[in-house]
């Protein structure tokens, strides 16, 4: 990527986790990255996630608070160079949409909401770039606040990426909010061996040569631990002693949390030993390296790479091309047309997400279903959508993709029931230059004419070079029978 102004050179990544809100500012000197700044605030979000799915009101301000002093220090960032990310809290807080809202008003950029999958990729791409290449498998395990992420990969290739619902935050509110004592112990840790039993098998299976662990809650375990395993390590050995020191006295000892940590970490912490311990026991640990890099830094490198033309997202879409056998040539056909109409129009912005790229990626991958069922593919090819795991996609980003490829043909009514009338409205004019152009390449061998589209309020006007419309029979029908399905939204399509 080429810097042109000193301020592009700076990159800013937001981390929403379910413990704490992370903002780190690095630059790029000749390809490196540099930390420049960083702030961790310990809002503990999970905390705050009540049974229907909202945020309790202690937990929300201070919240919206802390993001407000983050947005201050993005300011004079360029905000393609800025992304946030929320985590499993945020994907759980079903009835927190308003909070959203506020969040992203007092942050000053939109936030991404992501799946457990793309944080495991983002957490062990954040490590990988901060390595060397070793060609060793690496297995990666980072403690949060409400899930806990396990990677295997070597270098920069993740290969096995898992998300379980357990972390600190969670645990404690769950099992240890009534006391730590014996019993509450147990039953915590029989349930994080039993979450943890789910990929044991595979994960053993697999093996790895170097371990480590990248959270707030591993370093603090390892500050416990550093008059025997020095500050960088912890060993099995030390481990068993701390969950034993909780066991029988129910915290750790007074002066050593009272010295090093603040109450919110002192508060979770008992719960860290316990997951950390089932970890250990369960995937038969004798010890594992502690990381500085983690989810945040992933993040700035995942930029970079969009901002450079490696978007891990391209990645993505190609491998479900080879997964489910599309007809790339047809693909290429569809999406050169569907842009091709789109640039002659105005659309209404989607808050973080590129248009072109949303539109791109449902013509290459809007035939997904096909080999599942001819006649009701686009509603195979939205699950497919909807439920895979696809790597640099936010959960937003996906689902209106999903939404693209099941409504790419037939009626629309009702097929984007679940979206807001704004981002409705937005999809709309996609939507059209997509199902336009998948009825134009019909014949799966080209077009050989030029098409001008215009779209003003409800009515959509397409010309085509001299007569070629009248010599395209099938064309022709199509475009009539489409008229149709666009008129039931309100749409009107003249064609000539």
């Amino acid at each position: 990527m080429t810097i042109t102004n000193p301020s592009q050179s700076y990159f800013a990544a937001v981390d929403l986790g379910s413990n704490s809100f992370h903002l780190l500012i690095a630059r790029l000197n000749d390809g490196l990255m540099e930390k420049v700044d960083r702030e961790k605030e310990m809002v503990q979000l999970a905390r705050g996630l009540q049974r229907n799915g909202s945020l309790s009101e202690e937990v929300r301000e201070g919240a919206l608070q802390c993001l407000q002093r983050f947005g201050e220090r993005l300011r004079d960032i360029p905000s393609e160079q800025v992304r946030v990310v929320g985590t499993k809290t945020l994907r759980d807080a079903d009835a927190a949409g308003d909070f959203l809202a506020y969040a992203e008003q007092a942050l000053g950029h939109p936030i991404a909401i992501i799946s457990g999958y793309e944080e495991a990729r983002l957490v062990y791409a954040g490590l990988s770039h901060s390595m060397s290449h070793d060609d060793k498998q690496r297995l990666v395990i980072d403690i949060g606040g409400a899930s806990t992420e396990f990677i295997i990969g070597c270098n920069d290739s993740p290969e096995l990426l898992e998300s379980l619902d357990f972390g600190c935050v969670a645990i404690t509110r769950q099992f240890l909010s009534e006391g730590i004592n014996r019993d509450s112990i147990h039953q915590a840790y029989l349930y994080v061996c039993e979450q943890i039993e789910a990929i044991r098998a595979i994960f053993v299976q697999h093996g790895w040569d170097r371990l480590y662990g990248t959270s707030g809650t591993m370093r603090a375990i390892a500050e416990l631990t550093l008059t025997e395993d020095g500050g960088a390590l912890i060993s099995a050995k030390a481990l068993d002693k701390l969950f034993l020191q909780i066991h029988e006295a129910g915290d750790i000892a007074e002066g050593d949390l009272s010295k090093q940590f603040s109450k919110q970490r002192r508060a979770v912490l008992p719960a860290g030993i316990i997951i950390l311990k089932a970890i250990f026991d369960g995937l038969n640990i004798d010890s594992i390296h502690v990381a500085d890099a983690t989810l945040k830094e992933g993040l700035i490198f995942d930029t970079v790479g969009r901002l450079s033309h490696d978007d891990i997202r391209h990645r993505a879409i190609s491998k479900l091309q080879q997964q489910y056998q599309i007809d790339t040539l047809q693909s290429e056909r569809v999406n050169h047309i569907a842009l091709h109409l789109l640039r002659q129009i105005d659309t209404p912005a989607l808050a973080g997400i590129s248009r072109t790229k949303l539109l791109s990626w449902a013509a290459q991958l809007h035939e997904i279903g096909l080999g599942i069922s001819h006649s009701g593919h686009h509603h195979h090819g939205r699950y497919i959508l909807k439920h895979s795991d696809l790597g640099g996609f936010s959960r937003h980003e996906q689902q209106l993709l999903a939404h693209m490829i099941g409504s790419q043909r037939k009626k629309i009514a009702n097929k984007l029931y679940d979206l807001d009338a704004k981002t409705t409205k937005t999809l709309i004019p996609l939507l059209i230059c997509l199902r336009l152009s998948i009825i134009l390449n019909r014949g799966r061998d080209g077009i050989d004419t030029h098409i001008t589209i215009s779209m003003m309020d409800s009515q959509v006007n397409l010309v085509f070079s001299d007569d070629w419309l009248q010599q395209q029979p099938m064309t022709f029908a199509g475009l009539a029978q489409e008229a149709k399905y666009l008129s039931a939204i309100g749409i009107s399509l003249s064609y000539q």
